[in-house]
């Protein structure tokens, strides 16, 4: 757990925001970096529930 926290630490100063902030506030402001984070958040999310879960549950 403590790994996972310095990796969302990492990853929310390397997007330079948080998930939430990026899909409400930045795409409410069109800002293009925003798009660009929440779609590969997205992108993120379908490939860890559709791929890497049903294979780690499989174990």
């Amino acid at each position: 757990m403590v790994v996972g926290g310095f990796m969302v630490g990492f990853g929310t100063r390397y997007a330079g925001g948080c998930t939430s902030g990026h899909a409400i506030m930045g795409l409410s402001n069109l800002q293009l970096p925003s798009l660009i984070a929440t779609c590969c958040f997205m992108i993120g999310g379908f490939i860890m529930t559709w791929l890497i879960l049903p294979f780690l549950l499989n174990l």
